[in-house]
């Protein structure tokens, strides 16, 4: 008998990332998943012979610079006591992500769930109700696939297959990149249906972003825009050198941090008359930066106050490669990846770049509703100003905010710390490790 929920996360290195996405998971009112965490060891650099050439081009003009170093410090904060986990170990390759995706797939682990939902580390699941309410929306709705709008974005043809050399004077390594993410285009286009929704992706449009996330980063639009110009005045958070001024740019950026960590514990405090804290009538979502009312951009269906919504056009695709997938869709990609050879592509350097997108196409090519969510939120850049911003402080902060009157969350180093907890989820002090706390 099948399981309903199967939950895959990622880890790969900066324990506050892993820390952020299982906080959010055991805060969540649906306890009955199967965790499957995986290690993703190595720095990426494989000894393939079809990185041969790509070791060739890094040796003039630089390595990966999405590759990165695993850091064992990750591996004590990854055990959930009282809760069905397992542990696998993959090999860190340039498909990133996606690649542990794909191997957690050809490793068939995913046929005993009913649904399977792929998350990498740093992603928030930034609604308490999130996993009750994607099984629910599934099942009502017939979904078979939904994606993480937090960074929903489309990117013409013509820009994406360039998208290194589009500039002046591209580096060997720049037309070297390019030719990856051709190459592993090519892979799925052995398959004729997938050739032919490439064939039709358009350039006719300019490159947009939209981010849905639930409407609680900040209640007024000067509120927002003040946040925003003290990120910009300061720079990082995380980075300091000592000197006086750094010293008080770092003060001044960890005020409204500050703030929604104490706003949260006065909010659990209070909770017995003021309740949850609510979204505005008049959701708002952001596009190119810019807040808009969220009906005034697409039409949405809520479930248990998530928001939905579905998009018929191949080329939108959800960044960070985090999806929601029934048993139906993994069998149909599953036949096509092994009918085709795709696995091909794993051993492809920078393989990771255009499989971002390939996820986008998947359900135009294998027959399915392509839906997205705003549910879950990698944070990675401010949405207004695009700064860097995946940090501890700043990680606390969005989950003070999303969880207000919940939780507080505080930091020490690379470490997040739990402040406080409200009365109902005193048991996440058995559930999470000591280093949380």
């Amino acid at each position: 008998m099948a399981h309903k929920l199967a939950i895959v996360i990622c880890v790969h290195h900066k324990p506050w990332l892993v820390m952020s996405t299982l906080i959010t998971l055991v805060l969540q009112d649906y306890e009955e998943a199967d965790v499957f965490i995986i290690f993703n060891k190595g720095n990426g650099e494989r000894d393939l012979s079809g990185y041969d050439e790509y070791r060739m081009v890094a040796k003039t003009s630089g390595a990966n610079i999405q590759l990165s170093a695993y850091d064992e410090r990750v591996e004590e904060i990854c055990v959930l006591n009282g809760r069905r986990v397992h542990y696998l170990e993959y090999e860190n390759d340039h498909a990133l992500d996606s690649g542990a995706w794909y191997k957690f797939i050809r490793d068939n682990l995913w046929r005993n769930y009913d649904y399977t939902l792929f998350v990498g580390e740093g992603m928030l699941l930034a609604r308490p109700n999130l996993l009750s309410s994607l099984l629910a929306f599934a099942k009502r709705q017939g979904v078979d696939f939904i994606t993480s709008g937090h960074e929903k974005r489309r990117i013409p043809k013509k820009d994406f297959i360039n998208y290194n050399t589009r500039n002046k004077n591209p580096t060997h390594h720049d037309r070297f990149h390019d030719r990856m993410i051709r190459e592993t285009l090519e892979v799925f286009c052995r398959d004729q249906e997938f050739k032919t929704i490439f064939d039709h992706w358009r350039s006719d449009y300019a490159a947009e972003t939209q981010n849905h996330v639930p409407d609680l980063l900040s209640y007024t639009e000067t509120t927002w825009k003040n946040r925003a110009r003290i990120q910009q005045l300061s720079g990082r958070l995380y980075e300091q050198d000592g000197s006086v001024a750094r010293m008080l740019a770092v003060a001044l950026r960890s005020v409204p941090g500050r703030i929604d960590a104490l706003r949260s514990l006065a909010r659990m405090r209070l909770h017995w008359c003021c309740g949850d804290v609510e979204e505005p009538s008049v959701p708002r979502v952001f596009v190119q930066g810019k807040h808009w009312p969220v009906s005034s951009v697409v039409q949405t269906e809520r479930e248990g106050g998530v928001a939905y919504h579905r998009v018929e056009t191949p080329e939108w695709f959800g960044c960070a490669v985090s999806h929601f997938m029934s048993r139906s869709f993994l069998e149909c990609l599953s036949d096509r990846l092994d009918r085709y050879q795709m696995y091909d592509v794993i051993d492809l350097p920078y393989a990771g770049t255009p499989l971002e997108v390939i996820w986008g196409f998947m359900p135009a090519w294998l027959g399915f509703e392509k839906w997205f969510t705003d549910g879950m939120h990698r944070v990675r850049r401010h949405f207004t100003t695009y700064q860097r911003e995946d940090y501890p402080p700043e990680i606390a902060s969005y989950i003070n905010r999303y969880y207000c009157g919940r939780i507080c969350i505080e930091w020490d180093g690379d470490y997040l710390k739990i402040r406080s907890l409200r009365r109902d989820y005193r048991d996440l002090v058995t559930i999470l490790p000591e280093r949380y706390f």
